[in-house]
């Protein structure tokens, strides 16, 4: 049976407009990921067979899990992303690269620039909402102020009525007629 082309499900797609940057320096302002660090000889490499993550029961069988040890700092590395045992090994490589880059070059790593974007972004947005949570803090209070203001011009009933009673009381015992 041919598709009819009024069963098709239109789909919107809704772009925010919204352009706020929160201060957070350009993408192409990250420092390159470090692979110069990395001597080959410097590396003892293994092997092992996995106990978690994805590949299912093949992941125990095979030696997919990398792991890598830096000799000079005693790092150790671990990684078993994937059932690929060179996906893993190039991961790895990645991981240990970027924990002597942090080592070498705390304030200026890739992972401290990184870091601070997301501080910076929290700060915005974290500012962004109190500065809008203030704004209804004041429309509250105004609208409060008007109220009460608006409140404060109406005659008290209740008052009023109890004096008008007491004026009637005090009349009717005295024998005068009492304002009607």
């Amino acid at each position: 049976m041919p598709r009819n082309s009024s069963f098709r499900i239109p789909v919107r797609c809704f772009v925010s407009t919204s352009y706020v940057n929160y201060a957070i320096p350009k993408k192409n302002k990250m420092p390159p990921r470090p692979k110069w660090l990395i001597v080959e000889e410097e590396i003892d490499e293994a092997f092992l067979k996995g106990g978690r993550g994805p590949g299912g029961q093949k992941i125990n069988k095979s030696n997919s899990k990398v792991q890598l040890t830096h000799k000079p700092t005693g790092l150790v590395v671990t990684c078993q992303y994937s059932r690929s045992q060179e996906q893993n090994r190039k991961r790895a490589r990645e991981i240990l690269a970027l924990k002597l880059d942090e080592l070498q070059n705390p304030e200026g790593c890739r992972t401290a620039i990184v870091n601070e974007r997301k501080t910076k972004t929290k700060q915005g947005k974290t500012k962004k909402a109190n500065k809008k949570y203030k704004v209804l803090d004041e429309e509250r209070m105004k609208t409060k102020e008007e109220e009460h203001e608006i409140l404060s011009n109406f005659i008290d009933i209740d008052a009023e009525f109890d004096s008008h009673v007491k004026s009637t009381l005090n009349s009717t015992t005295t024998g005068e007629k009492g304002p009607v």
